[in-house]
């Protein structure tokens, strides 16, 4: 595709996004439209496929793919919360639809350049104007940082001093336009993104083995059980104490509260969870264990894995690995915040794994072609 129209098409993501699960959005029913186009295209595109006989799906994908969705699907629908698991699920379609378009390395540098703008305006506009005054901070300062971390996309092989400068730049523009929102995940993660472009971390640490994406994925659930752990321990006041003098809130800020009250509800309904989204758990794996239990859990994972080693093949492209590095940061930083797994979901880290997979596609077509040649 045009990398201009690509681009275009991104940007019309981006701004879908930031209407998404809004006052704006929903007086509009922007998230609902999207959505009708998304899953329009997506039988127009399965049904041209399969009368080309072009349709096959692996059967490792076919497992993990089809049990996700009967069971986020059917038990919403027999625990009386309606099509709630289906319209999250929607979110994969679009993951399907991106990875049919083959994206060019231009593509990536003018859609990050497109993102770093916008995510910059909208923390401008809430740190200096008035008309984001209502919005949660958490929110605005993961809009900012999701953007940044997809124009580091392209950045994360960069050898030269005057990439290296232009991301240190970014960088320090982006933590000072955060730090109002008072989000401190998205500083924190922020920078942790910015040592790995830098080659500080070696991309290596997590792209290693395909196993080792499902140490990553079980990172919010480790984290989870080690902070409800700490959070009875004696010395819990000593560190609230500190980080109410650092930051002005507690060091958990009542995660810890919320996360063991998940845990109890998932004992209730440990196999298949109690079929809703609802609920601001404050990290994807508790608000999927609770909705669709240990079985939904576990399928949901492994869709996640089976998308990420599909980059296996072409692991060394700057883009392939520059998008598994980003989505897994955004999924740890899901540890602790909100937007990944919902109802009406942050679209953001969803897009970036279309983006990995719509760059193998066009890796592998420059292959064959070659190989006629």
């Amino acid at each position: 595709m045009n990398s201009i129209l690509y681009t275009i098409i991104m940007s019309g993501l981006w701004i879908l996004n930031l209407f998404n699960d809004s006052g704006l959005g929903q007086a509009y029913q922007t998230t609902e439209k999207a959505r009708g186009i998304i899953l329009t295209v997506f039988i127009i595109f399965i049904a041209f496929e399969y009368r080309n006989r072009h349709f096959w799906i692996d059967n490792r994908d076919f497992i993990a793919f089809g049990g996700m969705v009967v069971i986020f699907c059917v038990v919403s629908q027999i625990k009386g919360y309606g099509n709630m698991g289906f319209y999250y699920i929607t979110t994969f379609v679009l993951i399907y639809l991106m990875s049919r378009i083959g994206v060019k390395h231009r593509a990536i540098k003018l859609t990050g350049i497109a993102y770093v703008i916008m995510g910059m305006a909208i923390l401008y506009i809430y740190d200096f104007g008035s008309v984001l005054s209502g919005w949660n901070g958490n929110t605005i300062g993961m809009i900012g940082l999701y953007s940044f971390l997809i124009f580091l996309i392209a950045f994360y092989d960069s050898k030269d001093i005057k990439s290296k400068f232009i991301i240190i730049a970014i960088t320090v523009i982006y933590v000072r336009l955060i730090e109002p929102t008072d989000s401190r995940s998205s500083i924190g993660f922020a920078i942790i993104a910015v040592l790995f472009a830098l080659s500080i971390f070696p991309r290596e640490f997590i792209m290693k083995t395909d196993r080792r994406y499902y140490w990553w994925l079980l990172i919010p659930l480790f984290i989870s059980i080690i902070v409800v752990n700490v959070s009875h321990g004696s010395y819990m006041q000593a560190l609230d104490f500190w980080s109410l003098e650092n930051f002005q809130k507690p060091l958990f800020n009542g995660r810890d509260e919320l996360w063991e009250s998940g845990f109890k509800i998932l004992r209730d309904n440990i196999l298949f969870g109690r079929g809703t989204l609802e609920g601001n758990w404050h990290n994807c794996i508790i608000t999927v264990l609770t909705a669709y239990g240990c079985i939904g859990c576990i399928f949901w994972i492994f869709s996640i894995q089976r998308i990420l080693v599909k980059g296996r093949k072409w692991i060394n492209d700057v883009i392939v690995s520059g998008s598994i590095i980003t989505f897994v940061i955004m999924y740890i930083q899901q540890s602790v915040e909100l937007g990944l797994v919902n109802e009406n979901p942050n679209i953001l880290p969803y897009v970036v794994l279309g983006i990995m997979l719509g760059r193998v596609k066009m890796l592998d077509e420059y292959e064959n072609i070659e190989s006629v040649e």
